[in-house]
Order: C-alpha cells, then structure tokens, then sequence
C-alpha cells in the first residue's frame, strides 16, 4: 500500500512538472520571438557588415532558442502521455528527453556565459560604424539606420566621445532622449541577457526532477507497483479453464427411426 502511494505522488509530481515546463516553453518561445524578430538585434543585423560577426552570432541564438522551444514542448508530451497511458515504454523516452534537455540547457548557460562580451561588442561596432559614416557625411542607409537605432533605444550618439553632432545631421527624432546610446544599449543587453539566463537556470530544476520522477515510474513498473488504472481484463483465461464441448452433445437427443 505504501508503495502504491509512492507511486500515485510521484506521477501527480510530474504532472505539475509537466505543468511547470509548459510556462517555461511559452516563456522560451516568447523570448526566441524576440531575439529573432525584435528591433534589439534586428537594426544592427540589417546595418552590419559583412566582416562582422552580428549575423551568425544571431542566427545562433535563434536557432538555439527554437530547439529549445522544441524540446520543451516535446519533453512535455512525452512526460504527459506517459503518466495518462501508464507506458514504460513513454517513461523511457521521457527521461532521455529530460536528459538530453539537461544537456542542451548546460550548453547553452555555457556559450551565454563565453559569448556574451563577443555579441555586444559585435553590435556596439555596428553602432559606432554607423555613427562614424553619419559624422563623416558618407552617402547611404546609414543615417536611416542610424536614426531607426536612436528611435529604438530612446537615445542620441555618444556624448562620452565628447563629440557634438547637430540634429540635422544625426537626424535624433523628437522622441529620442539625450542619453549616450552606448551605454542605453549595453543596458538592454544586459537586461535581455540576464533574461536569458535566468530562464535557463529555471529550466535547470524542472529537468533534474524530471529525470529522478521519470526513472522512478519506470522502475517502479518491473517491481510490482501496480499503478492506479493499470489493469487489462482478458477474457482469454476464462475460455480457456472451459473445456471444448461438441457441438453435438449440445443438440437435444433425438431416436434413431
């Protein structure tokens, strides 16, 4: 009986853990949207060289982001059909999944942790290129992207180089903030980033539980733990306890003429 109980908690456990990894793949999936679409990396990837890194900095953490989305949702489903469908078989396969998302959230927290400098330095380089070719009057997008990157951040060049720029030529919208853009935009990036990882750190608990819940169910299977709901009714043994009557001994006997 106590064993059964055991059971009984741990698979209501890895329904809310089921519950819980839900929210972090909406979570995930909001914060990939935009990393991808957002006007944070967006103004710098369309204004960048080709000799910076910007692009395929971003095309990673985009790429990154959905696999993530994607084996959270799958994770889910896993966990989730296999505590309804008592299948050791889904139990199995959940816990290779949570597993494998382990791995992955490891991996990640890793590169955030070595990459971060490298992709803000990346994007202030394309702000200060961008800035540098206004200053100089060079012909181009550059003042329009210029001024979309000030109407974003809310903030107009760089008043920590001490170089004065007039309106006209900097083209600051009447919406735009005398603040330096450099700093305004390593805060945001500071911001999304400690988003980022405050994410994966959260998905870090959910998996590690994940995997003890996921390996219990399933050995507790082979053991003898009988879950609740777990029963096939066959009729099988009860023909088969009934010994074979000819159908000729069932007919009502009748004398030979």
């Amino acid at each position: 009986m106590g064993s059964k109980l055991w059971v009984r908690v741990a698979r209501c456990q890895l329904l809310i853990i089921c519950l819980f990894t839900m929210v972090l793949a909406v979570g995930c999936c909001i914060l990939t949207v935009i990393t991808g679409f957002g006007s944070l990396f967006t103004v710098f990837t369309k204004a960048s060289p080709d000799d910076n890194m910007i692009r395929d900095l971003h095309y990673t953490m985009v790429l990154y982001g959905s696999f993530v989305c994607g084996l959270l949702i799958l994770t889910l489903l896993l966990s989730t059909i296999a505590v309804i469908r008592e299948s050791q078989h889904l139990m199995a396969t959940a816990f290779i999944g949570f597993g494998f998302l382990f791995c992955v959230l490891m991996a990640g927290l890793t590169w955030t942790q070595d990459c971060q400098n490298q992709v803000e330095s990346s994007i202030l380089d394309v702000y200060d290129d961008l800035y540098e070719r206004v200053l100089r009057g060079y012909p181009g997008k550059a003042q329009e992207h210029l001024l979309q990157a000030h109407d974003i951040f809310r903030c107009c060049g760089k008043s920590w180089k001490q170089q004065v720029i007039s309106a006209p030529q900097i083209m600051c919208s009447s919406t735009a903030d005398d603040k330096d853009c450099v700093l305004v935009i390593t805060d945001v990036l500071h911001m999304h980033w400690y988003w980022v990882r405050t994410l994966l750190l959260s998905s870090l608990g959910p998996t590690i539980y994940g995997m003890v819940l996921s390996s219990f169910l399933y050995f507790s299977l082979p053991r003898g733990n009988i879950w609740e709901r777990r029963g096939e009714y066959s009729l099988n043994g009860g023909l088969q306890s009934t010994p074979a009557t000819p159908l000729i001994q069932l007919m009502p006997y009748q004398s030979a003429q």
